[in-house]
């Protein structure tokens, strides 16, 4: 009952241009210096990868970093792509936390590989010794179908060189981020046999 009566005062200040913010001490183990949406839809989405954060000891540098990727963007902000960095640099972060995958990916590497009229072709995340390159898509990728036929030809071009290209949306990442991360654990797993 109360947590209902809270919701609908939250919703209420929302409605009138407030933002509510969570405070950090009623998630235990979450930094207290990073806030958190009070949201009941926000909470509900991005739950599971908060849990996954705190039980593998969270930071302050890459809560922020989470709370970054996960803040809502309207499509046509001017902050859309900036929105796309933070979950790139909060995914990789994230990969440099974990013992397995610790010191084995870069961020934003640049292959010389010709593509579009380029002597370069960039890749959002890349182990290089596993040749596996992840990419992560903003909304923006799938809304623009010269982005989507871009994509595919940069996903042949990575095949034919022998990388295995991982492909996840950007909400993903920070909705359902234990997915992502088995996913890319199993395929450094597959490519090590």
């Amino acid at each position: 009952m109360l947590a209902r009566m809270f919701d609908r005062r939250c919703r209420g200040y929302e409605a009138i241009g407030y933002r509510v913010m969570l405070p950090a001490s009623a998630i235990p183990g979450w930094p207290a210096d990073v806030l958190l949406p009070a949201d009941p839809t926000w909470t509900r989405d991005y739950a599971a990868t908060v849990r996954r954060l705190v039980r593998d000891g969270v930071d302050v540098p890459l809560a922020r970093l989470f709370a970054e990727a996960a803040r809502d963007v309207l499509p046509d902000a001017e902050g859309a792509d900036r929105a796309r960095s933070a979950t790139e640099a909060f995914f990789f972060r994230r990969l440099q936390t974990l013992p397995e995958t610790r010191g084995r990916f870069s961020l934003n590497d640049v292959l010389a590989l010709a593509f579009d009229g380029h002597s370069s072709l960039e890749v959002d995340v890349l182990c290089p010794g596993a040749r596996i390159a992840i990419e992560i898509d903003g909304p923006h990728h799938l809304a623009d179908p010269a982005a989507y036929r871009r994509d595919r030809r940069k996903d042949r071009l990575l095949q034919e060189q022998g990388y295995l290209v991982l492909r996840f949306l950007a909400e993903d990442v920070a909705k359902d981020l234990d997915t992502v991360l088995d996913v890319v654990l199993r395929a450094l797993a597959s490519r090590r046999r």
